[in-house]
């Protein structure tokens, strides 16, 4: 696991409310927002305890500094902890920080390769309104996340310090964006030049044949591509430091004569190392990135024109009126007034104009929104081009899927049958499929159920299986998923073999008991039968819904009342218990889903069975209504 601190650069951009809600924000995506946990707050509620943070925030007037910390905990690439082991550790991380009592956010994310938890913190103290700012929190990330892998056996990862800030963020952005970073260009190209100077005189050579140039700042040195992009010296290597470069060749001396000769090579930024040739690609790339950058230069063009026409008729308007009232009216104070109330409208107007052009410029920029590299093939990828999707399995970011995962070689059967959805694309290229509760991963070679393994999402996979690579299965993983699958292949009668013998054997048994009928015995064995289904609960009034809404309110003390609707077979998943409650005779339970109240009419008993759960608890509806909690009971 690995512990990073995201640094807020600009404090004006700073905004805590606006951190969760990116956080929360499941962006068109099923599989990007998992468990959402608050502590410290009154509410439980993300969006309630983010104003309340806010609030908080606002008491102390002296802090000049960032007043949130964002936090985030990665895991390895097939790890998937429990609900528990990832609270636990959210503590620990929390109160090793000196964050314990503050009010947080902490929400767990699904969208990518690896499972990661964001954790939006106060730095204001909740009593004392004072702000705390981890001493080295980066030496404390290294100690906590070694302890942390020993106490919840998780697979080690290397938390030696190896590379400087600006590496560490020039790999970032090479890992995030797919495009060659400044810093890494000169390590790949041209560091042994530069280490091998012999004076000031070599070094500008190298540099200059190179298209950089290296100069004095504060007090060390930048290296600059002449284009505006600029890094620090030791960002490159620690031995390009001024202290380390003075010591090797003398004091700074600036290049003397001008040179005259063009560069032989420049940084540009390009695609990074890739298993495959993108050139076309990137060709494509660039050409949509000008048709963008032209689009929305013509609509903000547009869109500030039409401000400027509707601004231009708001005051011809307002002049007429005036013009009306200096000829038609009479008395001093009768002008004044009338005057006076053409200006307010006059200003009202103008306002208006104002805010719906910066609504248009919002929504142009985001319309015509420039793409990085990775951004771009992964949105090509999700239209369907499959050359932009290998490409993205091509980039050396890209990694298979590890730990319980299945694959498959031989003949494909296409007519294999799935009802699994695309949910999204990942930059490696793993493609998101939803099956009821499960989401089912696909890198091109394995398959992965994640989140929510259930029968019906194993069976998926299977399926998916089949037919994208063929009939010869391969399980890997844990005895218990293996086990999972034979039962899962041997009960859906699929048309498989697998390459474990063992394996093999058990599904083949399996599939011959499925096949043998039921007999007394058998039946009484396998446990008691349904006599019927439960007659169906009449769903809450609309009466029951204002008042247990007007309650929520109060509980979570907002302004405005928050959204409380009856349960709709849409709504079946993982949601969250919020109370159970006794109105006119009636039996309620309350549960949310994102930021919405949900209430399902219960019967007597599994009133009395809820009546002492923990507000927060994780549980799965189904379509018609029906609740799971712990180890699968129905309620």
């Amino acid at each position: 696991m690995i512990i990073k601190h995201v640094p807020m650069r600009t404090l004006r951009k700073s905004n805590v409310v606006s951190l969760v809600d990116y956080l929360t924000n499941t962006q068109g995506r099923q599989e990007r927002v998992g468990e959402i946990t608050v502590s410290n707050c009154h509410s439980d509620r993300p969006d309630a305890a983010s104003l309340e943070m806010l609030n908080t925030q606002s008491l102390n007037t002296r802090a000049q500094s960032d007043k949130t910390y964002h936090l985030i905990v990665s895991f390895r690439p097939g790890e998937r902890p429990s609900a528990e082991t990832l609270r636990a550790i959210e503590a620990r991380v929390c109160q090793r920080l000196g964050f314990g009592e503050h009010q947080r956010v902490s929400v767990l994310h699904h969208d990518t390769n690896n499972v990661h938890l964001h954790l939006a913190i106060n730095k204001i103290h909740p009593t004392r309104y004072t702000l705390h700012e981890p001493y080295k929190a980066y030496r404390a990330f290294g100690e906590l996340c070694d302890s942390l892998e020993e106490v919840f056996h998780l697979e080690q990862d290397n938390h030696q310090v190896r590379k400087t800030g600006g590496e560490n963020r020039a790999s970032d952005m090479e890992r995030q964006a797919g495009t060659e970073s400044l810093i890494g260009w000169m390590q790949r190209d041209c560091l042994g030049e530069l280490r091998s100077a012999h004076s000031w005189s070599e070094l500008h050579q190298v540099l200059h044949h190179h298209g950089l140039a290296i100069q004095p700042r504060g007090q060390g040195l930048v290296i600059t591509d002449g284009q505006g992009t600029f890094v620090r010296a030791s960002s490159v290597a620690r031995d390009l430091s001024k202290m380390s470069l003075e010591r090797r060749l003398g004091r700074f001396q600036p290049p003397g004569v001008v040179q005259t000769a063009k560069p032989t090579r420049r940084y540009e930024p390009k695609p990074v190392r890739s298993r495959m040739d993108t050139r076309a690609l990137y060709e494509r790339y660039q050409q949509d990135r000008l048709a963008r950058a032209q689009a929305r230069a013509v609509a903000m063009q547009v869109a500030r024109t039409r401000k400027a026409h509707s601004i231009d008729a708001v005051k011809r308007a307002g002049q007429m009126k005036r013009d009306t009232i200096k000829l038609t009216m009479r008395g001093r104070i009768t002008k004044k007034l009338l005057y006076a109330k053409v200006s307010q409208t006059l200003r009202s107007d103008l306002r208006q104009i104002v805010d719906r052009h910066r609504r248009d410029c919002v929504a142009i920029t985001e319309l015509h929104k420039k793409l990085t590299w990775a951004d771009w093939l992964r949105q090509q990828a999700l239209g369907g081009d499959q050359e932009a999707l290998r490409a993205l399995r091509a980039r050396d970011a890209a990694r298979g899927l590890t730990g319980d995962t299945i694959t498959a070689v031989g003949t494909r059967l296409m007519n294999a049958v799935v009802g699994a959805h695309q949910d999204s694309i990942t930059k490696q290229g793993t493609i998101i499929y939803r099956v009821g509760l499960s989401a089912v991963r696909d890198d091109g070679t394995r398959l992965q159920v994640s989140r929510e393994v259930t029968n019906e999402g194993i069976d998926a996979a299977l399926r998916l299986a089949i037919q994208k690579y063929g009939t010869t299965i391969a399980a890997s993983g844990s005895d218990a998923f293996k086990t999972r699958v034979a039962e899962v292949a041997a009960r859906s009668h699929l048309t498989i073999r697998f390459d474990d013998p063992r394996l093999e054997q058990q599904r083949q048994r399996l599939a011959r008991e499925s096949r043998r009928p039921l007999t007394p015995e058998t039946s009484s064995a396998t446990g008691p039968t349904q006599t019927g289904p439960s007659p169906p609960l009449t769903p809450p009034s609309d009466a029951v819904l204002r008042h247990l809404a007007e309650q929520e309110r109060q509980r979570v003390q907002v302004i405005q009342t928050p959204t409380v609707r009856r349960f709709e077979a849409r709504d079946q998943g993982m949601v969250q218990f919020g109370a159970v409650q006794k109105i006119e005779g009636r039996s309620f339970a309350l549960v949310h889903r994102q930021d919405e109240l949900l209430v399902l009419s219960i019967d007597e008993a599994t009133f009395k069975q809820f009546a002492s759960l923990k507000r927060g608890h994780s549980l799965r509806v189904s379509s018609t209504g029906s609740i799971t909690l712990g180890r699968g009971r129905r309620r």
